[in-house]
């Protein structure tokens, strides 16, 4: 049956995506402009053959932001390489195909070790992994959208040191470890989770064994060891360097109201499906184990904040600000409501349904679910069909880049526009107390001498070079930011630097011709700890397939 259902959720997959695909087209919204960014990086520095990516060289205005440093992007790796085999916009869709087909397997197997219901595990997927919210995240919150592939494993690893087989410790530890590859903001939400189901261990259990704890230990520790490459740069180049991030608030929440009706029309966006509202509305009827009404309560509250209703106002300069839209617990929401909407339906076909009709159910609940994600992804669709073309602008524009549309023969223009959302995240705090000094880092304006210049950048991976002529021995202020394992050299020859008070470069040149070139060199540690990162995958490895031949006798 495993087959039969995989088969089925790479149908489902392969119609949404091609449906999609056949547009020819991508409608950049939101934080499209902020990671389409990063992954041309990525290809563009792959393409001269340089592996890692650690500043924005050729993007972000050439500005070195460092937003590769402090926000993961491997994943962003394999639309990166589609990008040598495929047209732009291809590239993206196929990308996005890989994206919803490993979340619909992970999906699967996740619910099939936690409920051992081959159809429970199949409606689960379809449902959680084509919910509203998730196909909205697919469109251009790609940091959310990879980490909600994760989280049913994640949960699962949880579920499995507090209450099922704690011998499987690993598997929190591994998709820990994924999760914040993806996004690290979704680490900070997962435990929040974590912590609860942890009390609720301590209530209904009256304690937790010794043995547990170890277990839960033990996947903190391994999981540290496996995302070092994400934890190191923090501490190598962010902590005490007066550096930005995205600024901390709750900017939006939505009423119950909203959360209610808007769950019942067909186009994706900030809400539940139907199926999962009814669930909320129906499952207490229908509830019996006590594990299932912790799962409810679970589901419900993270409904509850999503709301305004959640004193949003008392986390005020809290660690909590983060979360910044309370839309975000809607993956949370939709996971733990799936599980008993799966288990809740699945028991009461499987009582009606056996043989030959659970074959022709399995087809019928497959293309449900494909017609119900094409009525979701209709309206970006006709989006596609009525917004403009992105224009070109200026490479050193400082328009926000519009809502427009971009197919193969325009992509590139997006690029020369101000990133909408994150364009100065991970920049040093004095670059960012003027409109004037943000404009004058995307315009390319170095001073010297008392002068404004305007420079064009000789670019190279992770490496940004300016040809400048002084009339005298004098301090340049480049358009580039300084940090704290930034590299200069002047003619060639390594050279000192300071930050000026735009948060940028500045070297003394003497007179005459200079062509000064900025880099990144990282740390040692951050490659030591990408070798102790490996190591760590190669030894979970070798363990887990000592534990299943173990396991198997």
């Amino acid at each position: 049956m495993n087959l039969l259902y995989l088969g089925l959720l790479l149908f489902v997959t392969l119609l949404t995506t091609l449906y999609l695909a056949s547009s020819k087209a991508i409608f950049a919204f939101s934080d499209w402009t902020f990671h389409a960014a990063r992954v041309e990086e990525i290809y563009l520095n792959l393409k001269s053959s340089s592996f890692f990516t650690f500043i924005a060289a050729r993007t972000f205005h050439n500005t070195g932001a460092a937003s590769f440093l402090f926000y993961p992007y491997i994943f962003f790796y394999p639309w990166a390489f589609l990008r040598f085999i495929l047209s732009p916009v291809n590239a993206f869709y196929a990308w996005y195909a890989l994206v919803t087909f490993a979340t619909a397997t992970i999906s699967y197997f996740s619910m099939k070790a936690y409920s051992k219901k081959s159809l429970a595990s199949f409606i689960f997927s379809l449902v959680y992994t084509f919910a509203p919210y998730r196909l909205y995240l697919g469109g251009a919150v790609f940091g959310e959208y990879l980490a909600v592939t994760f989280l049913p494993l994640l949960f699962l690893g949880i579920y499995e040191v507090l209450w099922g087989d704690k011998k499987k410790w690993y598997l929190l530890a591994i998709s820990g470890a994924l999760v914040a590859y993806a996004h690290i903001l979704s680490v900070f939400l997962s435990l929040e989770f974590a912590v609860i189901l942890f009390i609720i261990k301590l209530i209904t259990s009256r304690g937790i064994s010794k043995d547990r704890i170890k277990s839960l230990l033990l996947s903190a520790g391994v999981c540290v060891f496996l995302v070092l490459p994400v934890i190191v740069p923090f501490f190598t180049d962010f902590i005490g360097q007066g550096l930005s991030s995205a600024k901390p608030s709750i900017s939006y929440t939505m009423g119950p109201r909203y959360l209610l009706l808007n769950s019942f029309s067909a186009q994706k966006g900030w809400k539940l499906s139907f199926m999962l509202m009814l669930t909320i509305l129906t499952a207490w009827a229908f509830i019996k184990s006590r594990r299932n009404w912790i799962i409810y309560g679970l589901g419900l509250f993270a409904c509850f904040l999503t709301t305004r209703y959640f004193p949003w106002k008392l986390t005020a300069g809290t660690p909590f600000e983060m979360v910044q839209l309370t839309a975000r617990y809607l993956s949370y929401a939709s996971l733990f409501l799936t599980i008993l909407f799966a288990l809740g339906s699945s028991s009461v076909l499987e009582e009606h349904v056996t043989g030959r009709k659970k074959l022709a159910l399995s087809c019928s609940l497959a293309v449900f679910m494909a017609l119900f994600s094409l009525s979701s992804l209709s309206v970006y669709r006709d989006t596609l069909k009525h917004v403009q073309d992105m224009p070109k602008t200026s490479a050193n524009s400082t328009q926000p880049a519009p809502f427009k549309r971009l197919r193969d023969y325009n992509y590139y223009n997006q690029f020369n526009y101000k990133i909408l959302f994150g364009a100065f995240d991970y920049m040093p705090k004095s670059s960012l107390t003027s409109v004037q000094k943000q404009n004058s880092l995307l315009m390319h304006q170095a001073y010297l001498n008392g002068k404004t210049l305007t420079l064009s950048p000789l670019i190279k991976a992770n490496q940004i070079s300016y040809q400048v002529k002084s009339e005298k021995a004098a301090d340049v202020d480049l358009p580039v930011i300084a940090y704290k394992h930034t590299t200069v050299s002047v003619n060639g020859q390594k050279h000192a630097f300071r930050r000026g008070n735009r948060g940028t470069v500045v070297v003394g040149l003497k007179r005459g011709q200079n062509t000064v070139t900025v880099g990144y060199k990282a740390s040692p540690v951050f490659y030591l700890s990408i070798f102790i990162s490996i190591l760590s995958w190669l030894a979970l490895l070798i363990y887990l397939v000592k534990f299943k031949a173990k396991y198997a006798q």
